[in-house]
């Protein structure tokens, strides 16, 4: 048996934030979410529809939604759902009864109901369906009163609060009687107070009726769906990487380990909502794994290694015998004449990409060692020989300065822009860096702050970032598209078109598009002005687009994509600036260094120990002198002092993200100092590195 197997998640007993998985083979996998009335009063497509499909799906038994245990208390998923629906109209409502903000309109029905946009008479009858809904459900009686009485009350305060309708609005039950609202409980319950927020909640378009064949031949959505052997459930597709509404042929898929990570697919014999009451206080308990929750975070441990472990033995390693060993390595006190010492190839193809980006299947592409990740410690495993160290860098937030310097080039000094100011004065533990920032506002983890960040900086649009924002917030789509607009108006701006001074050919002036009214309108301005150019080329070392993209072939198609070129070429250029100068100064004064790989914006050399601070300089200076070379470029005779050093410089004999970090993982549990006797190293600033050299670099 096999993860692919369609058996697999049922055997798991797989549910979606506690709602039970179920494969419809028109559909694929997706929820069931309760709350349907049987045959529900003015629903047509109950009976339209109520044949249809009934040989060719595949159904989980009614009675599982009905069934309770032996004290009474509903079954795992209805009771997540329960806790839930309780915590948004119960909890938050008492809460926010008094004083509603709108700032709490993504945590509360009742506020956001309230406060809903463009009142509608429908909003009411929606309320009134809900209600109908919640009797039905297979709740304990006093439940089920319990939240019908707040739904009603929500009404009633929602019916206060509402702003005058205008007339055409007084008429729509009137001239559209057929109307279904009760297919619109479906999206509440699946969207939330995200509902209340959308001016188009009630349009038709999503929803209209065609015919058979049209249907069989489009992507059907939850509300499209009336299941005929579950009539008391509605269908909702699982989130799908590419996009909402897209059919998800296994949810044991790589794209959702990181939704199992987070459990929000789980077993059903997860509970996440056990607590206990000790001096009249309640405290939520750590959720307990069962054996299939168990099953399912060691696959996801597992799969970093089942990436890796035919890359990592491909390796082409070369052991040298001991009387070729360095005199520095013979003479340490920790040579071992037992071990083997050589040294491993990476099999790297320099620019194997368009941005010119080298390739190498494992050391360019493995991540750092996390504590998840089976095997992820296999960077820290390439130790140096004894008497030699590593000694290394990254460029901090490399292509986001490059991105502001070309946009601060514009005006003529660094910082000129808002997002040029952000990236010099940003300070990660201020919390005032892009990345803490946005993660704030969007309610994320800067991490994945960090990759919502670079995929706008690489022109990825409003679709791309709503799909991260549902993946990183739990949200729905519609709430992540909401999210992701109003990120998009912040940063990027509106889009509008300009007169250009240049005539055409027929004697009229040309009209060119820009970006206005956003913090980062400057760079994505600049950035277009160069991916447009006639021949697009860098603006440090003169590197040319490759001909396939040129403008003058593909016109304004693929512009995302030499938008990107333009920022991780430049960003190549630096590489390339930091290895030339990085040469010089060794050959200058007679280092005995030499690079040991360079991994996109980190380098690593390798030398004696005696020579560690001196080569620590020789990279600070590398630094200065390439960020200075860049400004000069852009025409700026100046350099701020915040980026022109590196933050730290790693001296180490291993090879890890920070010098401190032991690697902890499942698979070496007990840290690189335990189990490998490899002590932490060091991690130096400017200031500590000019305090052990004097500034100077002879020896």
């Amino acid at each position: 048996m096999t993860a692919q197997m369609r058996i697999a998640p049922k055997l798991l007993k797989l549910c979606w934030q506690g709602l039970p998985l179920h494969y419809d083979r028109v559909l694929k996998w997706g929820v069931l979410i309760p709350g349907r009335i049987p045959q529900p009063y003015g629903d047509p497509r109950y009976y339209i529809e109520s044949f249809k499909n009934t040989e060719n799906t595949e159904c989980i038994n009614s009675n599982d939604a009905e069934k309770c245990s032996t004290n009474s208390n509903v079954v795992s998923y209805l009771n997540y759902w329960l806790a839930d629906v309780k915590r948004r109209l119960l909890a938050d409502f008492q809460s926010n009864e008094s004083t509603s903000s709108s700032d709490n309109f993504s945590d509360s029905l009742a506020v956001a109901y309230s406060h809903r946009i463009k009142p509608d008479i429908r909003d009411a009858n929606l309320l009134d369906e809900l209600k109908r809904s919640i009797e039905v459900m297979p709740l304990e009686k006093e439940e089920r009163q319990r939240l019908a009485s707040t739904i009603s009350t929500i009404r009633k305060l929602g019916e206060q609060k509402r702003f005058q309708m205008d007339s055409k609005l007084q008429k729509i039950n009137n001239n559209n009687h057929n109307e279904l609202i009760y297919e619109k409980v479906g999206e509440l319950q699946a969207q939330g107070s995200a509902f209340w927020l959308n001016s188009n909640r009630f349009d038709q378009n999503s929803s209209n009726y065609s015919s058979k064949y049209r249907r069989r031949n489009t992507v059907r959505y939850a509300v499209d769906t009336v299941n005929p052997v579950i009539p008391t459930c509605w269908f909702k597709h699982l989130p799908h990487e590419s996009g909402t509404g897209l059919p998800v042929g296994s949810p044991l898929s790589r794209s959702f380990q990181s939704h199992i990570a987070s459990q929000r697919l789980h077993s059903a014999d997860f509970n996440p909502t056990d607590t206990i009451s000790v001096n009249t206080e309640t405290i939520k308990l750590k959720p307990v794994m069962g054996l299939a929750d168990r099953l399912l975070h060691d696959r996801v441990h597992a799969t970093f290694w089942q990436s890796y472990s035919k890359r990592i033995k491909s390796q082409m390693a070369i052991w040298l015998p001991h009387d070729r060993l360095s005199k520095n390595v013979l003479n340490d006190q920790l040579y071992n004449c037992k071990a083997n010492y050589g040294a491993i190839l990476p099999q790297v193809i320099t620019c194997g990409t368009v941005s010119r980006r080298a390739v190498e299947p494992l050391w360019l592409t493995a991540s750092n060692a996390d504590e998840n990740r089976l095997g992820s410690e296999i960077k820290a495993m390439v130790q140096s020989p004894p008497g030699y160290v590593f000694v290394g860098a990254d460029v901090d937030s490399q292509e986001m300065w490059i991105a502001a310097l070309i946009g601060d080039a514009g005006v003529g000094f660094q910082g000129s822009t808002p997002y040029g100011w952000m990236t010099l004065q940003g300070n990660k533990l201020d919390g005032t860096d892009l990345h803490t920032k946005i993660a704030k506002e969007m309610g994320i983890k800067r991490s994945e702050s960090k990759v919502l960040n670079y995929s706008r900086l690489y022109g990825s649009g409003i679709e791309f970032a709503s799909h991260l924002l549902a993946k990183f917030c739990n949200i729905t789509p519609e709430q992540a598209s909401l999210k992701a607009k109003q990120l998009f108006q912040i940063t990027k701006g509106r889009r509008t078109i300009v007169d250009s001074s240049l005539p055409s050919g027929d004697g009229t002036s040309l009209s060119t598009s820009k970006w206005q009214g956003g913090s980062e309108s400057a760079v994505f301005n600049q950035l277009e002005s160069i991916a447009r150019s006639p021949e697009p080329r860098t603006p440090f070392l003169n590197a040319q687009l490759t001909r396939a993209l040129n403008p003058k072939l593909v016109k304004d198609d693929f512009l995302p994509s030499r938008v990107n070129w333009v920022v991780q070429s430049s960003a190549v250029d630096y590489l390339h600036c930091m290895l030339v100068l990085m040469r010089w100064l060794i050959n200058k004064f007679k280092i005995p260094a030499r690079l040991c790989i360079s991994i996109h914006d980190e380098l690593r050399y390798i030398c004696p120990k005696s020579h560690m601070y001196q080569v620590a300089l020789a990279l600070q200076i590398s630094n200065l002198l390439t960020r200075t070379f860049f400004a000069y470029q852009l025409g700026m005779r100046d350099l701020p002092e915040s980026v022109a050093f590196f933050s730290s410089v790693e001296v180490d004999t291993c090879i890890r993200k920070e010098a401190k970090d032991d690697c902890v993982t499942p698979s070496n549990s007990g840290g690189l100092q335990n189990d490998y006797g490899v002590s932490p190293g060091q991690s130096l600033t400017m200031q500590d590195i000019l305090d052990r050299t004097g500034g100077s670099m002879n020896l």
